[in-house]
């Protein structure tokens, strides 16, 4: 318990990374880029599915799969950017 205590103490000690507004901007505006990427790319290949198979779920089903996958990939990015070890 006491290693724990001690690497949150020193977690919460260091200042977070100071990145130029540029930068932070063009690292989100690519995360952001990834979740619609991602949103549509899923979402085309369950309507795909959904014509093949006769199922309209399909579409939703792959809509929502590629939020899912986008956001996880946005959520990685900022819990990396806040100094969180992945």
């Amino acid at each position: 318990m006491d290693k724990f205590a001690q690497h949150e103490r020193d977690r919460q000690s260091k200042p977070l990374q100071k990145l130029s507004p540029w930068k932070t901007f063009a690292v989100f505006s690519g995360a952001t880029l990834q979740l619609g990427a991602c949103t549509v790319v899923f979402g085309y290949l369950g309507h795909l599915l959904a014509l093949r198979w006769h199922a309209v779920w399909l579409t939703a089903a792959g809509t929502l799969a590629g939020v899912v996958v986008g956001a996880s990939g946005l959520a990685f990015l900022v819990k990396q950017w806040l100094g969180d070890k992945p």
